[in-house]
């Protein structure tokens, strides 16, 4: 009987609570459907930009195996230059950048070896393995094309067999295609968010539970003070493990540092008030510091990993999911990272994402200082 009041308690007490119902049957469908769509290898409507110089038949053919792969999302372009096609890499606004030349019709109708380029983001290594094997093998279907033809042509008068395009791939931003440089630099996000969201969430729902929330409720202290004077233990906190995370990156796992270094602090600035004022909501919403450590795991971890991109490409995501992602501090805060240790890229390139991440900032230390407000009118 003991056993079965317990089970009647337990029931009434999941009722009370809406929570519990919700962290038990909808999580984790959530989960399984955000894992599912995004925790996949294969790669689509990765961006491609194509100068063609040639204009002719048989680089509009190359340019079509390319299209026809389903795997690329294509720009045609004729008006080249090596500073538009670096400030495309440099944007992200390619991922590989196929530089036709003008005589390669002239030189394949000649019979004469001829060569395109093909220029590929290594920032993201696993993206740029698949983009040079999906390059490799349209090239060798086109070869192997060619060679057919050449031989209806030509017949036995064909002067040799050999592949007519000679193509060439150059690694730019990450040579070796070394994972780490890749991965580190997402990691710094990932514990950033984290770190900085679950400090001022955990730090005042402590306030809750222990009962001095209410006596400072009594004080003549201002919501403004109040949330500076929260904030800025743990924002001075988060600044020297951003620091060590940044010596570590480089010296520890020699990941290249090309970019400004007050750039770095500024953008890390940005971003760590920005989780902070997260974790700030958090905790005036919150009165315990397992809710509060739970919510602020969903709202920062999950969407910070899955959806920003430190893994997977946010081009090759469900529409709906791809618009999640500009929601995401760090799908900005990533392409900073990236853009500073691997591109060396400056202001006038990541301009728009440190305006992004000013605003999330502003936004969340905004509406927390209206809600604590709130509560001490």
């Amino acid at each position: 009987m003991r056993t079965l009041a317990i089970i009647a308690k337990e029931f009434l007490h999941i009722r009370r609570d809406i929570r519990i119902l919700y962290f038990a049957l909808i999580w984790p469908v959530v989960l399984l459907l955000l894992f599912g769509y995004t925790v996949s290898y294969d790669v689509k409507n990765l961006p491609v930009t194509f100068f063609d110089l040639n204009r002719k038949s048989e680089s509009r053919e190359l340019y079509n195996s390319y299209r026809q792969t389903g795997v690329f999302s294509m720009s045609l372009k004729n008006d080249f230059s090596w500073a538009k096609s670096l400030n495309l890499l440099d944007r992200g606004k390619a991922k590989a950048v196929a530089i036709i030349p003008s005589d390669f019709s002239k030189k394949l109708n000649r019979l004469e070896p001829t060569s395109y380029q093909f220029l590929v983001d290594g920032s993201d290594n696993n993206t740029a393995q698949i983009l040079i094997g999906y390059a490799a093998g349209i090239t060798q279907d086109f070869n192997q094309k060619q060679l057919i033809e050449n031989t209806q042509r030509y017949g036995s008068s064909v002067p040799t067999l050999k592949p007519p395009i000679d193509y060439r791939i150059r690694f730019l931003y990450n040579p070796t295609l070394k994972s780490q440089n890749f991965i580190v630099t997402g990691l710094i996000a990932i514990i950033m968010m984290n770190i900085g969201t679950l400090l001022t969430s955990l730090a005042i729902s402590i306030e809750w539970e222990r009962g001095t929330m209410e006596q400072l409720l009594y004080t003549p202290i201002r919501a403004r003070e109040f949330i500076i004077g929260k904030l800025t233990p743990y924002f001075i906190i988060s600044l020297v493990q951003v620091t060590m995370v940044l010596l570590i990156s480089i010296f520890v796992f020699k990941v290249p540092f090309r970019g400004n270094i007050l750039l770095f602090y500024l953008a890390a600035t940005l971003f760590l008030l920005g989780a902070l004022g997260i974790g700030l909501f958090i905790s005036l919403v919150s009165k315990t510091q397992q809710v509060a450590s739970q919510f602020s795991f969903l709202v920062s971890f999950l969407p910070t990993f899955l959806l920003s991109g430190f893994i997977f490409p946010v081009a090759s995501m469900p529409i709906i999911l791809r618009s999640l992602s500009y929601l995401v501090p760090a799908t900005y805060f990533l392409k900073i990272m990236r853009g500073l240790f691997l591109k060396g890229a400056g202001l006038n390139i990541l301009w728009f994402d440190f305006l992004i991440m000013f605003i999330f900032a502003a936004f969340f230390i905004f509406i927390s200082t209206r809600k604590f407000s709130k509560r001490i009118a």
